[in-house]
């Protein structure tokens, strides 16, 4: 199975003018063994240095002098190392931060050394290091779990992912396939894209396996707060980490998280989540033109959490009481379609791009509004509603479209596709728009679907 990452990667290695890349994400999303599959699948050696697990490492990037940290590493390693047939993979590097700043040495005095770094939770260790990063001498690529359609590839599921992306709107989906589709999103939903669960699952067939894997990643994120953080701070931190999965798709309230402190150190905690990709937040924008962040409103933003999957285990819900009722798990789980698309529409965007999502809500007396998600593809504005089951009412969507003037809505929910033209609502108004209601599954097939796909370009 190939993931949309290996395929940046091959385009990134082709680059002649590339430059030593970062890939960004939390822990346990897959970044080792994406760049060991990559190495293997384009016949590189691959030299792999563990920042974590080998404190020599650390002495021999202690010099910016690339050629004497090759010749350290030839004798180290007892190998020969070819620099226009190897990629050397820099693994845990916020273990020896110092090690970033020699990125730069890399790019401008030894380019053709294809060279990849990886680190979960940088910014916890940045952020206490005065060095200065490698601006314009380093590339990203942003890393989050595995998509819906990936799961399915990964889970002998390849027709389905290949009827999903020859889906035309001019078709009606078979009721079958409907349901098979339904079926394998009830299970993503239950144990989310973390590569291990997937694996795990697929292996074993459990849920109950799932779950020990995921609550395994979870106390992994606490271990690393401990490792990063001094006492003093870890205890604030593990609570607001505990009380993440409270915020997603509601409005993120300060004393919720932590009550007996300051609101400015509670948004430092959220803002080193945020870094380090356990965290997302959609903030509010105004949306009166693009860019969308050129008008938000930090103050108001609600959450997106890491992962679908850890969202349950985060917030203790069992998988065996989830499982029981279909048509009860898809009505009265609001936040788990909204977080299913909220992670979705964040890796929508170019890899090398940060993810980013936004919202719209008005709060007036009695007459409060609210657009879940706002997005922007290529140059148009796309208003996107979660409904959990086939039906919910759309007055603030009717509300923002108007003001707005904008031509196209999408609704996700568990109905089959449909496609409406929505009379203006306003006595005054003789502006009506495009409503496109999507099944929950199509999420990732959205742009093509809309046609508001532009030139591909990673």
């Amino acid at each position: 199975m190939k993931r949309n990452e290996e395929q940046y990667l091959e385009c990134w290695l082709k680059n002649s003018n590339r430059k030593p890349l970062i890939i960004r994400g939390a822990r346990q999303t897959g970044k080792s063994t994406l760049v060991r599959l990559f190495a293997k699948n384009a016949r590189l050696e691959l030299i792999e240095l563990n920042f974590e697990e080998n404190y020599r490492y650390k002495e021999i990037f202690s010099s910016n002098d690339v050629k004497t940290i090759i010749q350290s590493l030839e004798i180290h390693l007892n190998i020969r190392i070819d620099c226009n047939r190897s990629l050397l993979f820099l693994d845990e590097i916020q273990a020896h931060p110092e090690a970033i700043t020699t990125l730069r040495y890399f790019y401008e005095k030894l380019p053709e050394l294809a060279v990849v770094a990886a680190g979960s939770l940088l910014e916890f260790v940045l952020e206490e290091h005065s060095f200065s990063m490698p601006v314009g001498r380093i590339e990203y690529l942003f890393m989050g779990p595995m998509t819906f359609e990936e799961y399915l590839n990964a889970n002998e599921g390849e027709k389905l992912v290949r009827f999903l992306k020859e889906y035309s709107l001019k078709e009606a989906i078979p009721e079958s396939i409907h349901k098979i589709a339904m079926d394998h999103l009830r299970i993503y939903f239950l144990i989310g894209g973390m590569p291990e669960v997937i694996k795990t699952f697929i292996e074993s067939g459990s849920l109950l396996e799932a779950d020990k894997i995921k609550y395994s990643i979870l106390n992994t994120f606490r271990d690393d707060f401990a490792k990063y953080k001094g006492q003093q701070v870890l205890a604030n931190l593990q609570e607001v980490f505990d009380r993440l999965g409270s915020i997603v798709g509601k409005k993120i309230m300060y004393k919720s998280l932590l009550s007996e402190e300051k609101s400015y150190k509670v948004e430092k905690i959220l803002k080193l989540f945020e870094n380090a990709r356990l965290l997302y937040r959609a903030y509010h924008s105004s949306a009166n033109g693009l860019p969308l962040k050129a008008e938000i409103n930090r103050k108001k933003a609600k959450g997106i959490f890491l992962d679908i999957g850890l969202y349950l285990s985060i917030n203790g819900l069992s998988l065996a009481s989830l499982r029981i009722d279909k048509n009860l798990f898809f009505s009265n789980r609001g936040e788990l379609a909204e977080q299913f698309i909220g992670q979705h529409l964040l890796y929508c965007r170019p890899k090398f791009m940060r993810p980013e999502v936004y919202h719209w809500s008005r709060e007036k007396s009695q007459s409060n509004a609210e657009i879940d998600y706002l997005f922007q593809f290529n140059n148009q504005v796309l208003p996107i509603e979660v409904k959990s089951g086939k039906t919910g009412t759309l007055k603030s969507l009717h509300l923002f479209m108007e003001q707005k003037t904008l031509k196209q809505a999408v609704r996700f929910s568990t109905n089959k596709p449909i496609v409406e033209k929505v009379a203006p609502s306003l006595s005054k108004s003789d502006y009506g728009y495009d409503l496109i209601t999507l099944p929950l599954y199509l999420v990732e097939e959205t742009e093509r679907l809309l046609n508001l796909k532009g030139p591909v370009d990673w």
